[in-house]
């Protein structure tokens, strides 16, 4: 307790604020992902317009008052959901490109691992893809992280002396490009009903001839 002296000169005890122990804490961060991950799926399924909070709270069996410890509003939730489950996929495609022998490598890995991603949660495209509409700041900050991870990627890829003649400025506009490549691939080939598939075979080898013939051409 704290003692706080008042005008008439008494002391008056002022109860300290309870402090959350290191369990409550990390049980808290535990649900909070829980309701994030639900909240993916639910999106898979019916879209954001159809991710109600009753609908998350009830996949993962809490109580509809507990959303609210967590989240301030269903739009709150909007904002969290692709930089939390974003920042997850990307982590799963950084390690499958590390260290790569060399760019086609780099991009092949990239690639794949990218579509397997979302092949393997489907829910994500859906997520990405209506961001822009549902959650227009976390996607706009999602969208800057991948195209500084794919400059970063191709500056590596530069000073190996793999990307010749191409200025820091111009490999921004470069990764801005081949992401949207990715993207309308994926779009135009590799998606049936909202889910995500394989692609069909060749797809990959034309996208990296593409690299090899046109980015990887001397200038």
């Amino acid at each position: 307790m704290d003692k706080m002296v008042t005008a008439g000169g008494a002391a008056e005890v002022k109860p300290r604020k309870r402090q959350r122990s290191l369990t409550q804490i990390q049980r808290n961060e535990a649900t909070r992902l829980k309701l994030l991950e639900a909240a993916g799926s639910v999106i898979g399924k019916y879209g954001y317009a159809g991710c109600a909070i009753a609908r998350v709270t009830s996949k993962i069996r809490i109580a509809h008052g507990t959303f609210y410890l967590h989240f301030a509003s269903q739009q709150d939730l909007f904002d969290a959901v692709l930089p939390v489950l974003g920042a997850r996929m990307l982590s799963v495609i950084a390690a499958a490109i590390h260290d790569p022998s060399d760019i086609m490598d780099l991009e092949r890995r990239g690639f794949q691992a990218n579509f397997d991603y979302l092949s393997k949660y489907p829910y994500m495209y859906r997520v990405l893809t209506e961001a822009e509409q549902f959650a227009p700041k976390a996607y706009e900050q999602h969208q800057n992280k991948v195209i500084a991870g794919y400059t970063r990627s191709l500056q590596r890829s530069k000073v190996a002396g793999q990307l010749i003649g191409y200025s820091d400025d111009e490999l921004e506009t470069i990764a801005t490009m081949l992401v949207g490549a990715r993207t309308f691939l994926l779009v135009r080939f590799g998606v049936v009903d909202n889910v995500v598939r394989p692609l069909p075979e060749g797809k990959l080898d034309s996208y990296l001839n593409f690299i090899a013939h046109g980015v990887l051409a001397p200038r």
